[in-house]
């Protein structure tokens, strides 16, 4: 049984990338209706000659709140846009700062997931509270050693330090339910996975094997690497 951290949000504007842009720009408002999140798009967006369908069949282009497909509390692209279960328990490690309490049994509610998530995350939308000035979420960046730590804390319920609760949100937007985070070198992005103690073998050591092997059958796949930090694997 879970129990719900009292909501701190009743509405969430939406932002994209539209294609070959830069900056992002305001395509509509997520509103708490009820049990419900509604979505609808703004006018300025909609007056836009290349404003596109955030997914035309369940957002189309138009004006008004676009009724939900029956089953659903919100948008199901946008659902697809918050944390999964790993940036979940982030977030609710944070939350819950230095209670004690079983975290296992606390969900935020899903505008919280997307408004306190990091900003850089895969596809071309973002959350903000402001329709006018874009802020982005960023993570500090510190070393494999303190982000494997502070993974390792979230998943015994420890509480971070500001600093590891800070390097930590850039994993609060990718989706998945192992230990991970973005790092950001100047040059390229990664993505950094590591063991979790439940693990029975290496997960970490089977994924970068699988990733090669699937690039030495000529597969177009991501480079990976493998590194052992603290003792323990971490493939990126």
């Amino acid at each position: 049984m879970t129990s719900d951290i009292k909501a701190s949000y009743s509405e969430a504007y939406v932002w994209i990338w539209l294609p070959d842009a830069t900056e992002a720009v305001v395509a509509g408002l997520l509103t708490k209706q009820g049990t419900q999140l509604v979505f609808n798009y703004g006018r300025s967006y909609l007056a836009r000659p290349d404003a596109i369908s955030l997914y035309e069949p369940e957002l189309p282009l138009r004006a008004g709140s676009i009724p939900l497909i029956p089953g659903l509390s919100m948008p199901s692209c946008l659902r697809d846009a918050s944390p999964d279960a790993w940036g979940r328990r982030v977030l609710i490690n944070r939350k819950l700062g230095s209670q004690r309490t079983n975290a296992a049994a606390i969900e935020l509610d899903e505008l919280t997931y997307l408004l306190e998530s990091g900003s850089d995350r895969i596809g071309a939308l973002d959350f903000q509270q402001s329709p006018t000035q874009y802020i982005p979420r960023q993570a500090q960046q510190v070393s494999l050693q303190e982000l494997l730590q502070a993974a390792e804390k979230v998943e015994q319920g420890i509480p971070l330090s500001a600093e590891l609760d800070q390097a930590l949100l850039h994993g609060t937007s990718l989706g998945g339910a192992r230990p991970k985070v973005l790092l950001d070198d100047g040059e390229q992005k990664w993505i950094a996975k590591f063991s979790a103690t439940t693990d029975l073998y290496s997960v970490v050591k089977a994924e970068y094997i699988a990733m090669r092997l699937a690039r030495e059958v000529g597969l177009d796949v991501a480079a990976v690497q493998l590194r052992s930090v603290l003792g323990k694997m971490c493939c990126s």
